[in-house]
């Protein structure tokens, strides 16, 4: 099962009204509705009631008239096999599960599952004006939330457990803050907190042998980190640009301010004449902010280029030049020159739990994410007069080296290629045209053409 709550088009007017209807309707070639329910308004529960009830809503909303976006709409994705598991009751449970986790349990709502082919999911339409107060709800931190509700209900259910999303990859979030989650969500760069954390052993053993503030603060420096006093408590700081913190006492209880005070004394900033000479030095390590995906074929040059594309940036006119701002940023940019960019993007997406539908009523577990849908038409425009060996014009004599297709649902298909440790390293996409184009790693190709998959 995932969970996602699909983003409005900043181009298009937030229209609740609109929004219910297409749930109602099921209106995405293929598909029809399977179940339908309203929450929450005195019109009724039924679909015979819908008219009435989003009169009704609208009428709430028009409380919050100086407010753009009112409407939350969810989308939960359930693997083939799971629809059969799921009585009517047992699916508005499951809705009512995420209301809560979402804090909208009191709010008006729409709600429909939809069937196509394999493809079974539910659409929610929340609105977010409380009918009783009339005041704003506003979700922060959904991501979250809605994944750990996600497992939650999978166990009680009995259902599939979505890869994308797995009790792995919320382990690896253990003890990152919210902030560090969501810097790391929209940049695919490592957060201070998990250069913290990573390093937790040798920084902790170096604490514990200072003897006072000073010499713990000089330690500290040895790692590129500073100690702070905020408000009542210290914070870990990287000491390079100061921009990200972690609470001392949430990297480890011995390292709380009242912990570290009980051993050392009042707290002591560093004295001034240290912090020169730990000025002058280069520290052992230092937090860097590097990708998140680790191992990857293609990390290492595109990551090198991106670190030369920021150093040149103010030389560097048009998207790259403006793409900087973090390696995610840069690879949705470079993917319009370097088909290994999206081979890249679709692997942080996969590692992240992001392959997710863009579209309403597709499969998130079967869709490309739609960041990629202008690089890819701009491949496939080009197609045609690009005749780099990456590309392959027929179809391959096999497929054994491929896995997980991805559908857009207009005859467009794509399947993933991946290596040993189950990373995505290379995409065949298929157009409904019948033209196959493929890419992937330089060194799979070669073993592909020995193989004489093309």
């Amino acid at each position: 099962m995932i969970a996602r709550r699909l983003p409005k088009d900043a181009k298009i007017a937030d229209n609740f009204t609109a929004l219910g209807k297409y749930i109602a309707a099921a209106q995405e070639e293929g598909e029809k509705l399977d179940q339908f329910w309203i929450v929450g308004c005195d019109a009724g529960e039924e679909l015979g009631d819908l008219d009435v009830a989003l009169a009704e809503i609208e009428a709430v909303r028009k409380h919050k008239p100086e407010t753009k976006n009112k409407t939350y709409h969810l989308l939960v994705s359930f693997r083939p096999g799971d629809q059969e598991k799921l009585s009517t009751e047992a699916l508005k449970d499951i809705e009512a599960e995420f209301a809560g986790a979402l804090g909208l349990s009191d709010h008006q709502r729409v709600a429909g599952t939809h069937i196509n082919t394999d493809n079974f999911h539910m659409h929610v339409a929340y609105n977010l004006v409380n009918p009783q107060t009339l005041k704003m709800a506003y979700p922060r931190h959904d991501f979250k939330a809605l994944a750990k509700t996600a497992r939650s209900l999978e166990q009680k259910y009995g259902l599939a457990i979505d890869p994308g999303m797995t009790d792995g990859l919320e382990r690896k979030k253990e003890g990152l803050s919210l902030q560090a989650q969501d810097y790391e969500r929209h940049t695919w760069q490592q957060s201070f907190q998990r250069y913290m954390l990573e390093s937790k052993a040798e920084i902790l053993e170096e604490i514990e042998k200072a003897p006072d503030w000073q010499a713990l603060h000089e330690s500290l420096a040895h790692h590129g980190v500073s100690l702070r006093k905020r408000a009542n408590g210290l914070v870990f700081v990287e000491a390079r640009e100061g921009k990200q913190a972690m609470k001392a006492s949430a990297f480890d209880r011995s390292t709380s301010k009242p912990a570290l005070e009980k051993r050392l004394g009042p707290f002591e900033p560093m004295k001034k004449e240290r912090e020169a000479r730990v000025a002058r030095s280069m520290p052992a390590r230092r937090y860097k902010a590097r990708p998140m995906l680790k191992g990857h074929p293609a990390t290492g040059v595109l990551w090198r280029r991106y670190l030369t594309t920021r150093r040149a940036a103010p030389k560097r006119p048009g998207i790259i030049g403006r793409a900087i701002g973090n390696w995610k940023q840069f690879l949705l940019a470079e993917a319009y020159s370097d088909p290994m960019a999206i081979v890249l993007i679709l692997a942080h997406q996969e590692m992240l739990g992001l392959l997710l539908l863009d579209g309403p009523g597709r499969s998130s577990a079967k869709t490309v994410s739609k960041a990629l849908a202008g690089p890819l038409m701009r491949w496939r425009q080009n197609a045609q007069a690009d005749r780099k060996d990456i590309w392959k014009v027929t179809k391959p004599e096999s497929s054994k080296i491929w896995v997980t297709n991805l559908d857009d649902g207009n005859g467009n298909t794509a399947q993933l290629r991946r290596n040993e440790k189950n990373m995505v390293v290379g995409l065949l996409l298929k157009f409904a045209d019948g033209l196959y184009l493929s890419t992937g790693a330089a060194r799979q190709i070669e073993r592909d053409r020995e193989q004489k998959l093309y």
